[in-house]
């Protein structure tokens, strides 16, 4: 067996100890986070989802997918992105005033529900978005790594991390750090949170669509754009959930 084929392998099994610690031990938050995002929806209420940096692809596996809940308002900025500068997001997510301008520009509302992801969860302003939120009455959810915010000092001016502002915490399972593959002389690779996020994230809409299907109500799910006749009902879709995004 080659150094490549038992390298793939090691990655994969370590990434399966992962994901199987994950699946089996927050099935219950799951659960409860799909309870409050369909009571949300009853209510005419609005599911918001927001990351920055690489969590930014976690809250993006929310929307617009095929197969994906039509009921998202995605707090995705392009500044929150690597795509300007690796650099800007970074700053950005350090910068505690810069929740304003998102709570602000996406009027967040008493019974909406926010999903934030932030695997350190010790930045400032995911913090201070989830406190301002708290206290406006929103339902608020901290996809995070315990592992790592537990015994990282906070950014934030209160000197608390993400999840003490959260009423569900969703703990990724990840290694401190989040990269946890050892290649030697103390080089980490191999970050978990991408893969246990975009599980998350279908996980949490397939559930929020089975229990929104037991209550008899129509179900908001988009179809794949590259499948004859999609545009049309996905354009339906749009206009309905409008007033979300």
């Amino acid at each position: 067996m080659s150094d490549t084929t038992n390298v793939l392998q090691q990655y994969a099994s370590q990434i399966r100890d992962i994901f199987d610690k994950f699946q089996t031990t927050q099935r219950t938050v799951l659960d409860a986070t799909g309870e409050k995002i369909v009571e949300a929806y009853v209510n005419h209420k609005r599911f918001l989802v927001f990351g920055s940096g690489h969590s930014h692809m976690i809250a993006e596996e929310f929307y617009a997918r095929a197969g994906g809940l039509g009921y998202v308002t995605p707090v995705l900025q392009n500044e929150l992105t690597l795509s300007d500068h690796p650099m800007k997001s970074t700053l950005i997510e350090r910068t505690q005033a810069m929740a304003k301008v998102y709570f602000d520009l996406y009027h967040f509302e008493a019974g909406d529900v926010l999903l934030i992801a932030s695997n350190s969860g010790r930045n400032a302003m995911p913090i201070e978005l989830a406190k301002m939120a708290k206290e406006a009455g929103l339902t608020v959810i901290a996809f995070t790594n315990l592992s790592q915010t537990l015994v990282s000092s906070s950014r934030h001016s209160a000197g608390k991390n993400l999840h003490a502002y959260a009423d569900i915490v969703i703990d990724n399972c990840g290694a401190f750090g989040d990269a946890g593959f050892d290649i030697g002389e103390g080089i980490m690779m191999g970050s978990s949170s991408t893969f246990i996020g975009a599980f998350a994230a279908q996980a949490i809409s397939i559930l929020v669509a089975v229990k929104i299907k037991a209550l008899g109500l129509d179900i908001p799910v988009f179809r794949s754009g590259n499948v004859d006749g999609a545009d049309a009902y996905n354009a339906e879709m749009m206009k309905r959930f409008s007033k979300s995004l």
